[in-house]
């Protein structure tokens, strides 16, 4: 039950070496905008994208029209980029895809050139009523929030006795694992609970990983088993799975004897009981309870998780943490196992997020703007402004669309932005694909003139870290994975400390502003997410004595946008 995430955060601790390779992707070209054969080379890639991607096409073609002097070519390409979105507009509305048609409608909100016969309110109307006559009342109860009572009353008999009925054991059947020539059977078992009465049901995803991930090779069926009846395998099918937030929806063909109504956490304070429901050690209809120990947690990608000490072990992931009245508040989603009490759960609204999602079926796409940052504050302020561009992946929405790094962004479509958790949570809410208006200012301290950037959200990368070593040379890479912003010096692989993000690993290693550095060694761990780098350094701390030190960092962290 013990996640990615989590290993990562205990290796980093031991700061472990295993090391492997990946594939190099490609990055788009940036756009000279001075140079008008860059520009008429643009403009011809662009036309290239109108039939199959005519809403990226139409913000490059804004784009050029902002940058570059007036030409008739771009005014031709703007023309017609709009016209084939607004077709692929109305396409979508024909054939009734109300995610493509809201994703469609935003980006064109952004550029101010909405249709005017539609409204966000209707589109979204539209699509109730296609969750209306599927039978989808899960999601039609979706923006109505059931908050829990300020109490920490125990929930009643009766309530328990239904909960219990609504969650089951999660079984996938792995085969068998060899270990030293005998075979052991291989067996993941976690918890699940009904949210629909055609049988739909939550885990983690970490549980079921093996029936989606490509990268696993080995045998994998996937069972339930009902809390009345624990010896029937009931075989389910995975339709919908986000590993960020470490969440799937399943489905069986039977009716569901007891369905859960999602609550909300947004009540939960240090110190409320909350209650969990799971299957510990695949032990069946177990009920405990604990409090919240803390808020706000960072240990997914995205997201803030809540720390809890109710008893959780192997077998209770995926199950769910409800209020007196059974309302699911959180998701169990793992524990650490060497420290008692230390246990996470995934606050109940960011399931609501992707709900709809995961539905739809297949993997969550996840928006970024490629971009590593932190929150901004005034010089000798601590008072937050806005989030700042720390660093750019080359190829990125931000690079692509002109944004230098160090902007403080201040506003995310019209809406304000005073810290990087504020911009994580709008840009979680948007799908990949769609375009936005960011506000900001290229100004360090947040001060300076505030000017509109529109930037096209892409799907964020498993492995944000890895990206940037693979589209940018090796010492600017360092900057988001350690904190450490270098600058060449002389022979190759030596370069000098120019900045260091306070409270990152570098800072915290006791790197200083002007110390020496060189690069040794760069190996990835592709089973963890890790890079180790081996630097010989002379540090000011260390009275610019030679020192061989070795760094590791996860390639994701929340700091990425």
């Amino acid at each position: 039950m013990l996640n990615n995430r989590l290993r990562i955060f205990l290796l980093l601790a031991a700061a472990g070496f295993i090391f492997a390779c990946s594939t190099v992707p490609e990055a788009e070209p940036v756009v000279d905008y001075s140079d008008e054969r860059s520009i008429l080379y643009e403009v011809g890639r662009t036309r290239t994208m109108l039939d199959n991607e005519p809403v990226k096409a139409l913000l490059k073609a804004v784009l050029l029209v902002e940058n570059s002097k007036s030409m008739p070519e771009i005014d031709n390409l703007y023309t017609e980029a709009r016209e084939k979105t607004r077709k692929e507009f109305d396409a979508a509305v024909g054939a009734e895809r109300w995610s493509d048609v809201l994703r469609i409608w935003k980006s064109l909100k952004a550029l101010s050139l909405t249709p005017p016969d539609w409204d966000e309110q209707r589109i979204l109307d539209n699509r109730k009523q296609s969750w209306r006559t599927a039978g989808n009342r899960t999601l039609l109860d979706l923006e109505r929030v059931e908050r829990a009572s300020p109490e920490d009353d125990a929930p009643g008999q009766d309530v328990v006795a239904r909960m219990i009925q609504g969650t089951v054991t999660v079984w996938v059947d792995r085969g068998l694992r060899v270990e030293r020539r005998v075979g052991y059977a291989d067996r993941v078992i976690g918890s699940g609970f009904f949210i629909d009465d055609r049988g739909y049901l939550v885990t983690n995803y970490h549980v079921i990983s093996s029936e989606v991930d490509p990268k696993y090779e080995g045998y994998s069926r996937l069972f339930i088993k009902l809390a009345d009846d624990p010896e029937t395998r009931i075989p389910a099918k995975v339709i919908g799975w986000d590993p960020v937030f470490d969440l799937a929806l399943l489905k069986t063909e039977i009716t569901p004897p007891e369905v859960f109504r999602l609550g909300s956490s947004q009540d939960l304070s240090v110190g409320n009981r909350i209650y969990a429901i799971g299957s510990p050690a695949g032990l069946e209809q177990t009920l405990t309870s604990g409090i919240v120990s803390a808020q706000r947690r960072r240990i997914l990608s995205l997201g803030d998780v809540l720390q809890i000490d109710a008893p959780i072990n192997h077998g209770n992931s995926g199950g769910p943490i409800v209020d007196e009245k059974g309302r699911v508040q959180a998701v169990v989603f793992a524990g650490i196992e060497p420290f008692e009490g230390l246990n996470f759960a995934i606050p109940v609204e960011l399931l609501k997020i992707i709900l709809p999602a995961l539905y739809e079926g297949g993997k969550i796409r996840h928006a970024w703007m490629g971009s590593y940052g932190r929150t901004a504050s005034k010089p000798g302020s601590a008072t937050p402004n806005g989030a700042s561009v720390v660093y750019t992946v080359p190829g990125s929405p931000l690079a692509l669309s002109g944004v230098p790094e160090n902007t403080v962004i201040t506003a995310f479509n019209g809406q304000p932005v005073t810290t990087l958790e504020e911009l994580q949570n709008l840009i979680i809410r948007e799908q990949s694909g769609t375009i936005v208006r960011i506000t900001g200012t290229d100004d360090p301290d947040g001060t300076g003139e505030l000017r509109d950037w529109f930037v096209m959200l892409d799907e964020r990368p498993e492995k944000p870290g890895k990206l940037a070593f693979d589209r940018d040379v090796s010492y600017r890479a360092l900057l988001p994975l350690f904190g450490m912003q270098l600058d060449p010096i002389g022979t190759k692989d030596r370069y000098s400390v120019v900045s260091l993000v306070r409270g990152s690993i570098a800072d915290e290693s006791g790197f200083s502003e002007q110390d020496s550095v060189e690069l040794r060694k760069i190996d990835f761990n592709d089973e963890y997410d890790l890079v180790s780098v081996q630097f010989m350094t002379k540090r000011r701390k260390s009275g610019y004595l030679d020192a061989f030190i070795g760094l590791t960092a996860s390639l994701d962290s929340p700091s990425y946008f």
